[in-house]
């Protein structure tokens, strides 16, 4: 062993130590960096060496780099963040639908009231021009009313189709870098900084996707991963990626559809369980375009057949009967095109109030209408009231809104205890950080008094030769 392999030591521990100091200092850099996993030089022995009295150690290595990840709690957090991502979607639109449906922003119910009092007061001076205009600006905003609250959901409906879009083109990001990443990290192979690097932000993206719809993730023996959708069709298997596509349906609106690189394309949007491609999903058919909406177009269709069935068998002030009081809807969109008939917007005379042609001054066809408001009625399958059936939606939506919110605030909770339990095995810890390089650069320091010692062994060494 010679005076030479004491500096060949040095010279390793101070690289060895410097390297340390360095991942260190990088662990403490990203210690408020989102899904940061923090990382370790591996130190080893480095292997020992022939002497004339047998091998003896030969100082220190770097094996390897080391990345503090739990594999499991990784991929529970993927699966949470799925369903988290699902009801924070939810929750939010819901509250905006709550909004344009209650009572106190919408007024639906107290028009309704409005206008079957209308007639009520029609039928007490049923010849009265003042209180038949009254009828029609009652009626007209009711109609407007209608019109708002049904326009307002459908667009909120063509926004989260929208969304649906902009989701999947975000998708199809997220799968093309994990691809990249898979590729990068089989470039540059083994546990280096650099690939532990890679790994982290692959970690992070993984968490990302899983928030937008639910997938399936696994390693393979190079370290790469692969991605699945949970009905199966793969969306990143090495360094290649599929895409989704937003198949546009005849109705304008899209489906979830994969290409499977050879032009084809399968209509998966069944397939989509979680995350918020779902959610969006989910409240652009489910909870709008068939539900609030087709409620309030079923009332909208009803009021407009109820009324017009009485008001076509009584007589006007014209002393014709037959006429209509709304316009006949041949769209089937009740609720977006509910007006008033042109007779009765053109001229209030048209208004039927007497249920004979010899008594114009009758006022039973008055009644008749005004007595709808408390009559029960088949409404969207519910045997029920105009008014009952409206406190009834804004009940739903109501129900609704508070268990998406009780559901959201529970996945927020779960999601924040494994966070906490990630910090505990990933995350950076200042203090211990701030320890390792006192430590380190303690060593450092040390494997640089060895060149010192070596030169004084060298200069004794020289002058005994002499």
């Amino acid at each position: 062993m010679s005076i030479a392999s004491i500096l060949n030591i040095a010279k390793n521990a101070m690289f060895v130590h410097q390297t340390s100091i360095q991942v260190a200092s990088n662990n403490i850099a990203n210690v408020n960096t989102k899904g940061y996993a923090r990382q370790e030089a591996v130190l080893e022995e480095a292997p020992s060496v022939a002497t004339d009295l047998g091998r003896m150690g030969s100082g220190v290595m770097v094996a390897g780099f080391k990345r503090y990840y739990d594999r499991f709690l990784e991929t529970t957090i993927a699966l949470r963040s799925t369903d988290l991502e699902e009801q924070k979607t939810m929750s939010a639109y819901l509250q905006r639908v709550e909004t344009i449906v209650n009572e106190n922003n919408s007024q639906l119910a107290t028009r309704i009231t409005e206008f079957f009092n209308g007639w009520q007061e029609l039928s007490n001076d049923p010849l009265s021009l003042v209180k038949r205009t009254n009828v029609v600006t009652k009626a007209e905003g009711l109609c407007q009313t209608i019109g708002n609250m049904y326009n307002e959901l459908n667009a909120m409906r063509l926004e989260a189709d929208s969304n649906i879009e902009k989701e999947i083109s975000e998708i199809n990001g997220l799968t093309a870098s994990i691809a990249d990443l898979n590729r990068l990290i089989y470039e540059a192979g083994g546990d280096n900084g650099e690939t532990l690097d890679f790994a982290t932000k692959r970690t992070q993206l993984i968490k990302e996707l899983s928030g937008k719809l639910n997938i399936v993730f696994f390693t393979d023996e190079d370290g790469g991963v692969s991605v699945l959708t949970g009905a199966g069709q793969p969306l990143v298997s090495r360094a290649t990626s599929w895409n989704l596509e937003a198949l546009q349906t005849a109705s304008g609106l899209h489906n979830i559809g994969w290409a499977d690189g050879s032009g084809s394309v399968a209509d998966i949007t069944s397939g989509i369980t979680g995350g918020a491609l779902r959610g969006l999903v989910d409240i652009r058919d489910e909870y709008l375009g068939n539900g609030f909406m087709e409620d309030l177009n079923q009332l909208a269709e009803t009021l407009i057949t109820e009324v017009n069935s009485v008001h076509e068998s009584g007589y006007n002030m014209n002393g014709v009967d037959g006429t209509l009081f709304f316009e006949e809807i041949a769209t089937g969109y009740f609720a977006r095109d509910i007006d008033l008939s042109s007779e009765v917007k053109a001229d209030v005379r048209y208004i039927a109030t007497a249920s004979s042609l010899d008594n114009p001054s009758g006022n039973e066809t008055a009644l008749d209408i005004a007595a709808l408001l408390d009559r029960n009625l088949t409404i969207n399958g519910q045997n029920t009231t105009f008014t009952n059936y409206v406190s009834s939606m804004m009940s739903n939506i109501g129900e609704l809104t508070r268990n998406s919110t009780n559901l959201c605030e529970s996945q927020e909770y779960a999601m924040n205890a494994l966070e906490k339990q990630r910090e505990s095995v990933s995350g950076v810890s200042i203090d211990e950080e701030m320890s390792n390089l006192i430590k380190f650069q303690t060593a450092y320091q040390a494997a640089a008094r060895l060149f010192t010692v070596a030169d004084e062994l060298f200069q004794a060494l020289l002058e005994t030769a002499r």
